[in-house]
């Protein structure tokens, strides 16, 4: 069954958890643990962190079609927008008739994979604190849909509680999500448009990869696969797949 986790039992489930499901589910477990509009529920083999009206789906091994069952009956009555989850689980609950968004693969980023002599900022040449307000323009640009006081008013939420950062090289902007438990996730990496093509937002994921590869930690990035080119160029070797499960019942 399926029922709602307090947050010390969702600290100890997500404690040494390093898979990108998990470090989001954690991440704004941290910034917004308390707030009403987020809450963690679990079940067998099952996590589920809540964010509004979105979701994000954790599951260990291969769960159970009685659990798929409940899952989806969670996903009928809790009312919510999108649920992003592995490949595995996400077309399972497609197969039970819920919508698929958007395939997205994970990134996981290597120095290896970096040519030599590649010209890569170094650390100082980064701005690592930014104006918020000169980085939605950068963002405005990479993606038009984004919507200022919801992206204002997380990302400083976060960045306030040293939960997040935001990076700008540049023309080019990338944000560290959540850095816990030795992974990083970066998301948010937009370039403004009169700065394309000078390879500033690679360089910028180089150094980032870099910086935090030298620390041990795993940097990690979701991406749609019409990017798929980009991040490798930049240095990230594809490591899985999600899925963006929709709250739309298809008409099987």
């Amino acid at each position: 069954m399926i029922t709602r986790v307090d947050q010390k039992t969702a600290e100890r489930l997500l404690a040494e958890a390093k898979d990108i499901f998990s470090i989001k589910i954690y991440s704004n477990m941290k910034a917004y643990g308390g707030y009403d509009f987020f809450s963690v529920y679990g079940g067998k083999g099952i996590l589920i962190g809540r964010y509004y009206d979105d979701l994000v789906i954790k599951t260990k091994g291969v769960i159970s079609e009685d659990t798929i069952e409940e899952l989806s009956l969670f996903l009928k009555v809790c009312g919510f927008k999108s649920a992003l989850t592995g490949v595995e689980t996400g077309k399972r609950l497609m197969a039970a008739g819920w919508l698929n968004a958007e395939e997205s693969i994970i990134y996981k980023f290597s120095s290896e994979l970096i040519p030599e002599n590649e010209n890569i900022p170094e650390m100082e040449e980064i701005n690592a604190a930014p104006v918020l307000d000169d980085v939605f323009p950068i963002l405005k640009d990479g993606f038009p849909g984004i919507k200022y006081e919801d992206w204002y008013t997380d990302i400083s939420h976060k960045t306030r509680h040293g939960i997040s950062s935001v990076y700008v090289y540049g023309g080019a902007t990338a944000t560290v999500m959540a850095d816990i438990n030795g992974s990083v996730f970066i998301s948010l990496v937009a370039t403004k448009n009169e700065s394309r093509g000078k390879g500033e937002a690679k360089k910028l994921l180089r150094r980032l990869g870099l910086y935090f590869e030298k620390q041990g930690k795993e940097v990690s990035i979701l991406c749609k696969p019409e990017l798929s080119s980009f991040y490798r160029k930049a240095g990230f070797y594809e490591a899985g797949r999600a899925i963006t499960v929709l709250s739309e019942k298809s008409n099987k």
